[in-house]
């Protein structure tokens, strides 16, 4: 049974996570538009950077709604099939289109802020709680009608991608609280956060025991399967501040926000799973992986009554995310050590499936600013370049991640004396990225890992483009 499930999970957990990315691996923190940054007062600063909060007066409500649209395509290459043959199992000649050709997904999705700033009336004070999401997405792929009703090969009418996603959510919900103080003196404000962490993944997948993307066995009956992850978790998470008022004109700031966790995180539920024409069962499990933490800075230089210009930069160490392991719930001594090409190194460690992701740390840049027609409306836009988290070796269709280039513009108008409408829409465009099939043996065996951490090749070409429309409303009082 324990081999039998080491080939079946594979990235069924984190199968959405590329649908609302906006920055390197499955980061998706665009509340605040374009003050949403490290030198920000508003509400957002409780996430951005905790000191923002001691820079404002009174008390700010801050809510916001983010709408998302992810179009996406993903062009599976026949020579990505791990076994063609004919009559000898696997994908059988006369179904090729089932493993290979192009998928595709286009998916709204939608992620509130909401969070409240405030100094209660002591000078210098303030104080902040706030809701939001900066990690996660959703997808729900488009389905092969060439295989609608097909009786032979059921399967293949969840898309090609359906070994690595077919339906499914991943998200991480923080609940923040976060003080601050500013020293007048000498323009200082610092400040610290804590937040409780709430990640949940509910996603379903193809999958086969030996974790490949065969069809049949070699006596032709149906070995395709699927899978479905139901998994929840709750951590801690902490962040730090610093602001500086250099001079009435130039603000500079750093933030620093740890990983949930404050390391590797451990989700429990359960695996829901099928193989071909057998009945389902179901089994307890812990999932364990490390979501990265974040370095932000950034300046604001108020250049004239009109005109500010702002920059700000980030650094993600998405190199923590080195796997995603699964393991079965009963034995309490389960680990996920393994060896380099994934394999387990005792029979008895429970592993039942690892995902080797092998992420690389990310960066990003952004420079814009603001101009003020006039003392009630307010004009705002950015230039942006984030780097890819994800490697060739462990790209997937779940996560289409690659370098990619953000446009920001929006508007802020003064409703009233105490209240501001925010509009603003971000467009990210990431680069084409190709990915050449997996290297072969002599015996034209594939070169890839070994189970527990055996997987279809995700090989391809992967183009990918997200709009977001951000709408939120600013009441003072």
């Amino acid at each position: 049974m324990q081999k039998a499930l080491g080939g079946l999970l594979g990235l069924t957990v984190v199968a959405a996570g590329a649908s609302s990315s906006y920055a390197g691996g499955f980061a998706s923190a665009r509340f605040g538009g374009e003050h949403g940054n490290p030198v920000t007062d508003n509400a957002t600063a409780v996430y951005y950077n905790p000191a923002g909060l001691a820079l404002g007066t009174g008390t700010r409500i801050f809510a916001e709604g983010v709408l998302a649209y992810r179009a996406a395509e993903y062009e599976r290459p026949e020579g990505a099939i791990n076994n063609l043959a004919d009559g000898e199992g696997g994908t059988p000649l006369d179904a090729v289109s089932a493993n290979s050709g192009t998928a595709s997904v286009g998916n709204v999705i939608a992620s509130p802020f909401l969070g409240v700033a405030s100094d209660l009336g002591v000078p210098n004070l303030g104080v902040g709680l706030a809701f939001f999401a900066p990690f996660g997405g959703q997808a729900s792929w488009d389905k092969n009608d060439a295989y609608k009703d097909d009786t032979n090969y059921p399967g293949a009418y969840d898309g090609v991608q359906r070994w690595a996603t077919m339906d499914g959510t991943i998200r991480a919900l923080y609940f923040s609280g976060a003080a601050s103080y500013r020293l007048p003196d000498i323009g200082l404000s610092f400040g610290a956060s804590v937040s409780a962490v709430s990640q949940s993944v509910n996603t379903i997948r193809a999958r086969t025991a030996l974790g490949n993307d065969d069809l049949v066995a070699a006596d032709g009956n149906l070995v395709e399967g699927r899978s479905h992850v139901d998994v929840f978790g709750v951590s801690v998470a902490a962040g730090l501040g610093v602001i500086w008022d250099a001079t009435d004109a130039l603000r500079v700031g750093a933030s620093y926000q740890s990983q949930p966790g404050f390391g590797e995180q451990s989700l429990e539920g359960d695996l829901n799973f099928k193989f071909g024409n057998s009945t389902s069962d179901t089994t307890a499990i812990n999932f364990t992986q490390s979501l990265p933490d974040v370095v932000r800075f950034g300046l604001s230089f108020r250049a004239s009554k009109q005109l500010e210009l702002r920059f700000s930069g980030d650094y993600t160490r998405w190199s923590v995310m080195t796997n995603q392991c699964l393991m079965d719930a009963a034995d309490p001594d389960a680990n996920c050590t393994l060896n380099e090409n994934g394999g387990a190194v005792d029979e008895t460690q429970s592993v039942i499936v690892n995902i080797e992701r092998n992420w690389e740390d990310t960066f990003g840049m952004r420079a814009g600013g603001s101009y003020w027609l006039n003392d009630d409306t307010e004009l705002a836009g950015s230039v942006a370049f984030d780097t890819s988290a994800v490697p060739d070796e462990t790209i997937d269709p779940a996560f289409i991640d690659t370098n990619k280039v953000i446009g920001v513009f929006g508007s802020r108008f003064r409703l009233a004396d105490s209240m501001l409408l925010n509009v603003s829409y971000t467009h990210v465009y990431y680069l084409t990225r190709e990915v050449d099939p997996r290297e072969r043996d002599a015996d034209g065996n594939e070169i890839g890992f070994s189970a527990p951490s055996a997987t279809p090749d995700h090989a391809g070409k992967y183009t990918q483009n997200i709009g977001v429309l951000n709408l939120g409303m600013e009441y003072q009082f």
